[in-house]
């Protein structure tokens, strides 16, 4: 912003003058219009502020004297949520006015503002809830232009009301002055109502038969009904800002298993909501940094390390991923004597979809919960809740609700370009302007639902930012048979655009660390480490290292040494499988057979059959399976229930072992060594086999575990740092799910530094496959901006 008022300041002339400055950034539908208005009219300046399609504008008649401190009065002090990213000032003719008013949305030009998120509901909104002499006492949508739904109920852009799902309800005459009145905290809050005017809450119970039916009581005495069933250990649907949830009390072990068992969730963690901070604290440890991203707008689900276990929320973990109320709703429910601390998990049976249409709770959730908390508000799109790690580097584990969507980066391109991202943890990106918007989680494109929202989130983005189908570029994965890249080719014959732009996997992961970074002509190391994704060999990478730039292209450089997929896909489910195929050494697998291992007879023979045909395996790179391989030996001998469990316990087991923090000293020593076979890959081979004559010999399973990752990160930082020396490179970028893992990134980051290389990881997306969609749209980027420069340059 500095930069930007400077580059204006220096031009202002002696007479006076009018000024058009624009604005850009998080700037509509959080309040700051009417806080300019305040400001302008506290300060006595002349002159009027609109939205238009790429922002704020803000028209001011003043002497050029004061020109500047004008531009720093009415920036200062800005709602919470609200983000300046640009200033431009452009001296127009003056149009006389005398005092300073809000005008009209401006329509003109392209639309390239940043679309509002979901805010957690603010104090001032819940002090009036509580207050029994207040209007909106109770209320469950109560909400201003500081807090309340904006994404979730937004059909269309700008952002007025009657492109939102509360166009239905017409404001009573209270809240239409309040939204009519530029001092009140609800000027043009779009979601605004009350009991008067606007949508309730209303309770389903189950009848004899099990179908849902309307209980008796208006929306006071459903919420209170709702909270006595879960008093009395019920399971409860309830309706959020973007989804359904299933509620439960987390200390009641019988509710908690239930819920499991309805939801065929059988070890995945339930994330749960506390009362407030205070109860957080009984439960967990909480940093400085986590109490803030609890108390956040955004409101996210943080991961936390545990005081002691709830039974059945997260089995075998030693943390939880706990939530504060957000909603107007979830205060209610507590202050209606909830119990303190619920399990909150999205409504739906494990792995598919959240549910946000009533239709669909109604009809499909009699067999999970015992009632139903409808809200008649509509949601516009399902968004799941956002799911944090307090920590500097890789925060995010799941960008949705309060955090999407969000221009996460700045690129040079020609037509606009959407990117289908990848099939996992699946996300859309848009560059429009020169900006690139990465969409909310969508989900597994496995599932049809889940499709179903890719679509309508490409037709979303598309209408929103009123951009024509047949001009985009589209991108899509490598992989021939992923859903997304159906999907890619699907739309482009529907757009009638441009050939499908095909992007392999793991560079996407290394270009979306760089398009956050704005690195893009200079070359670095890449190493991108996760479970699956298509190489240019058709086989399948995961433990890959890449030297190059967005600019030139990303070189694959080493890997991981190659291993096999016994089964296919099947070995990532399966960690005895995926050990079956990693290990060479026969003798080793024999080992397995030990009563050391939990493994019988007849499974010992099926994988050891497998190992016979390996001519029809797929070949692999996996870091993904090295993790899963390594869980086999420390005694994860069953099938995985979801994605990265057997990775996810490893790493417990290894924290567990270890009360110290990471440093130099505690890397260095007492570590697996893993060889360097040749100039580009790292064997595993000698490593897996000391981890199963460890394990033999009773060294403790956490011990196994620690050495493990502080091994191989060691090898990952030396064949980083090997590169980066050889090629004359200073930064090495780290992305991909592996890197998820905080002991395995932090000591590779320690080590790698320590090195005296620069490490680069995300920050603004997920470094999981939430991220691939940025990458694709900064490698298609790229691509136009090298094309467009060689034609230049051929002219």
């Amino acid at each position: 912003v500095g930069s930007a008022r400077k580059s204006w300041m220096g031009r202002a002339k002696a007479a006076k003058l009018a000024s058009l400055v624009k604005i850009t950034g998080v700037v509509q539908g959080v309040g700051f219009r009417p806080h300019i208005y305040r400001r302008a009219v506290t300060a006595g300046f002349s002159g009027w502020v609109a939205n238009d399609p790429s922002g704020v504008l803000v028209y001011l008649e003043l002497d050029t004297s004061s020109a500047a401190t004008a531009i720093n009065e009415l920036l200062g002090e800005l709602p919470q949520v609200a983000r300046v990213d640009t200033i431009a000032v452009e001296e127009v003719p003056s149009q006389g006015l005398s005092g300073f008013a809000i005008a009209d949305s401006r329509s003109v030009g392209p639309i390239v503002t940043e679309m509002s998120r979901d805010l957690a509901v603010c104090v001032d909104c819940l002090a009036e809830m509580r207050d029994i002499g207040n209007r909106r006492y109770g209320y469950p949508y109560i909400t201003c232009t500081n807090c309340g739904p904006r994404y979730s109920v937004m059909t269309a852009l700008p952002y007025d009301r009657k492109n939102t799902t509360m166009a239905p309800w017409t404001m009573c005459k209270a809240c239409s002055s309040e939204y009519r009145d530029p001092m009140d905290r609800r000027f043009h809050a779009e979601p605004i109502a009350c009991w008067d005017c606007g949508p309730r809450y209303h309770l389903y119970d189950r009848d004899l038969s099990g179908r849902y039916r309307l209980a008796d009581g208006d929306a006071r005495d459903a919420v209170v009904a709702a909270a006595q069933l879960l008093s009395n250990g019920e399971i409860v649907a309830v309706k959020g800002v973007g989804g359904y949830h299933f509620a439960c009390d987390a200390k009641n072990s019988e509710a908690v298993m239930t819920l499991r068992a309805a939801k065929f969730r059988k070890d995945k963690p339930f994330a749960v909501m506390a009362r407030d901070i205070a109860s957080v604290e009984e439960i967990c440890w909480v940093s400085v940094e986590a109490r803030s991203l609890l108390l956040s707008p955004s409101a996210p689900i943080v991961i936390l390390p545990a005081r002691s276990e709830l039974l059945g929320v997260a089995p075998g973990f030693d943390q939880i991923g706990v939530m504060l109320p957000y909603t107007p709703l979830h205060h209610l429910l507590f202050d209606a004597a909830a119990p303190g601390l619920l399990v909150m998990t999205s409504g739906n049976r494990s792995s598919e979809p959240i549910a946000y249409l009533d239709e669909d709770a109604l009809e499909n959730f009699s067999a999970i919960s015992g009632a139903v908390l409808v809200g008649e508000r509509p949601i516009a799109r399902r968004l799941d809740d956002s799911v944090v790690l307090a920590r500097g580097s890789a925060p995010l584990l799941r960008r949705s609700r309060g955090l999407s969507p969000a221009f996460v980066a700045r690129v040079d391109h020609g037509a606009p370009i959407i990117a289908c991202g990848a099939d996992l943890k699946s996300t859309v990106a848009v560059a429009v302007g020169s900006k690139v918007l990465v969409s909310q989680y969508l989900g597994d494109l496995e599932y049809h639902e889940v499709q179903l929202s890719h679509r309508r989130t490409v037709t979303d983005l598309l209408g929103i930012y009123d951009i024509d189908p047949a001009s985009v570029q589209l991108c899509a994965d490598l992989h021939p048979g992923y859903f997304s890249t159906a999907l890619a080719e699907k739309y482009v014959e529907e757009f009638g655009t441009r050939e499908l732009l095909r992007v392999q996997h793991h560079r996407a992961h290394i270009a979306s660390v760089l398009a956050e970074w704005a690195i893009w002509d200079q070359s670095v190391v890449g190493v991108a480490m996760d479970g699956t994704g298509y190489g240019d060999d058709g086989s399948i990478w995961g433990g890959e290292f890449f030297w190059g730039s967005l600019k030139d292209g990303f070189e694959r450089v080493a890997s991981l040494s190659g291993a096999h997929l016994l089964g296919g896909e099947a070995a990532a489910r399966r960690p005895l499988q995926a050990l079956a195929g990693y290990l060479d050494d026969n003798a080793s697998w024999a080992l397995i057979a030990k009563d050391v291992f939990g493994v019988d007879a007849g499974l010992y023979r099926v994988l050891s059959s497998l190992r016979f045909g390996r001519e029809a395996a797929i070949s692999t790179t996996s870091a993904g399976r090295l993790f899963d391989c390594v869980a086999a030996i420390c005694g994860f001998s069953g099938t995985m229930s979801y994605e990265g469990q057997a990775a996810m316990w490893l790493e417990n087991l290894a924290r567990a072992s270890s009360n110290h923090a990471l440093d130099p000293i505690a890397i260095s020593s007492n570590h697996y060594r893993f060889e360097f076979a040749g100039a580009g890959t790292i064997d595993f081979q000698e490593m897996l086999t000391e981890a199963i004559q460890d394990r033999l010999s009773g060294t403790s399973v956490g011990t196994i575990a620690m050495r493990f990752h502080l091994g191989f990160a060691l090898a990952v930082a030396a064949m980083a740092a090997r590169i980066a020396r050889e090629r004359g490179s200073q930064i090495v970028v780290l992305s991909g799910g592996v890197f998820l893992n905080r002991i395995f990134s932090d000591a590779v980051s320690i080590a790698l530094r320590d090195a005296g290389l620069d490490v680069k990881m995300n920050l603004a997306v997920s470094c999981n496959d939430e991220g691939i969609s940025l990458g694709q749209v900064a490698i298609a980027a790229a691509k136009s901006a090298t094309q467009t420069s060689g034609k230049r340059g051929e002219r």
